[in-house]
């Protein structure tokens, strides 16, 4: 399956699990207003500074081919849009990332610089604050790349993977971004996983202060296979180390990953018993990694959504919510989903959302947990038959 059709579809005892289903999850649905001032829907990224979610890039109607270099905030509080300043962003890109410092949103790299598959090798920085854009260093950094993952780590942004199309290229490099000195450092790469793309990344914070990568594909050659093995790196130490691979989830890629102050969920994606050639085969159960006992343990997937690509997945404090993507399994003979459910990693339950006043049915839309609420926003309706889509809602549990 190629980059582009892939965009047309992140301590304690162990209870007594009580595996199946719950009743309902409690929440609803409130349409967001319309009016947001960002022609796109699809594959844009985002990050939430407190009081607003913030969105940029990706693709639309925006140019001839699609990409798209505008952005937009949306205030919780006062339920507003505001456009996002234009002088001195990046310019328009597709497959980029979006981290936020806790004062800052960095954007970097991508895909749609020079021509539509055009590698992206720069960046810049947003303050909310001041509605301003501040270019960041492109020496030292990771080559031009798109499908990679950036993560925060309070000190770092640590950028790993991606791929450049126009060389046939995926990488197994990268390198931090120091915010403060304004100066990025090669990442370490002895004993580094093999190059991938559409990988996960989650940083594991104070617990043990590693980014834990897994999944995508890659693996070069004329067929890129879906990969069942990840790395821990210490971005303090600079030092890798594999992950088991006894009782990972099968290889995947364009899956979620969620971090829940203890452990990692995978779940969803693509590739599962398949490789990106022949038809996507989807993948129906996800598996939790606790990086201090180093275990991988099955997701129940009795009550669980259908499986499914493009989805969201959000760490709510005690869930991991899932909704919408694409599935075979959703709309008339397949295509993009209007459901979703949420996990519960102490009882291993899952518990359907509640269906009323759900958006349209989309897939590859921004799906943002706020503190208290879900924010879903734009996307691919109709299986990628239809335009992107430009609303969205707020699930509040």
């Amino acid at each position: 399956m190629s980059s582009l059709a892939l965009l047309s579809l992140v301590c304690c005892s162990s209870p007594r699990k009580q595996t199946g289903t719950e009743g309902p999850e409690q929440g609803t649905w409130t349409p967001l207003p319309s009016g947001a001032p960002l022609a796109t829907g699809l594959q844009v990224a985002s990050v939430f500074d407190g009081q607003n979610v913030l969105l940029w890039g990706g693709l639309g109607g925006c140019t001839v081919n699609g990409v798209c270099g505008g952005g937009a905030r949306f205030n919780l509080e006062a339920k507003t849009w505001t456009p996002l300043s234009t002088q001195g962003a990046p310019s328009a890109r597709t497959l980029h990332s979006a981290v936020w410092t806790g004062e800052k949103m960095i954007v970097w790299g991508g895909l749609g610089c020079g021509s539509p598959l055009g590698p992206c090798g720069d960046g810049a920085t947003y303050d909310p604050a001041t509605d301003t854009w501040s270019a960041i260093t492109s020496q030292d950094a990771p080559s031009p790349r798109g499908g990679h993952t950036a993560t925060w780590t309070g000190e770092v942004m640590v950028v790993w993977g991606g791929q450049d199309l126009q060389q046939g290229r995926v990488f197994g490099d990268g390198a931090r971004y120091h915010v403060d000195a304004g100066l990025w450092t090669t990442l370490n790469l002895v004993e580094a996983p093999v190059g991938r793309r559409y990988h996960s990344a989650v940083w594991t914070g104070e617990l043990s202060g590693e980014v834990l990568y897994w999944g995508g594909n890659g693996g070069g050659g004329t067929v890129d296979v879906a990969l069942a093995d990840g790395s821990s790196y210490g971005p303090f130490e600079g030092h890798w180390l594999a992950m088991p691979t006894e009782g990972a989830p099968k290889g995947r890629w364009a899956h979620t990953a969620v971090w829940t102050g203890a452990k990692m969920i995978i779940w969803g994606g693509i590739g599962c018993g398949g490789d990106t050639q022949g038809p996507p085969v989807y993948c129906e159960q996800g598996a939790t990694f606790d990086p201090v006992d180093r275990k991988w343990s099955p997701v129940s997937a009795r009550g669980a959504p259908s499986p499914r690509t493009g989805h969201s997945a959000v760490w709510t404090g005690s869930k991991m919510v899932i909704w919408g993507g694409a599935s075979p399994k959703c709309g008339s003979g397949g295509g993009a989903c209007s459901d979703g459910a949420a996990y519960d990693p102490e009882t291993d339950t899952w518990a359907p959302l509640r269906t009323e006043g759900a958006p349209s049915a989309r897939s590859g839309h921004v799906g943002v947990w706020t503190g208290n609420a879900l924010f879903i926003w734009g996307g691919m309706g109709g299986g990628g038959a239809e335009a992107p889509l430009s609303d969205g809602a707020l699930w509040v549990p």
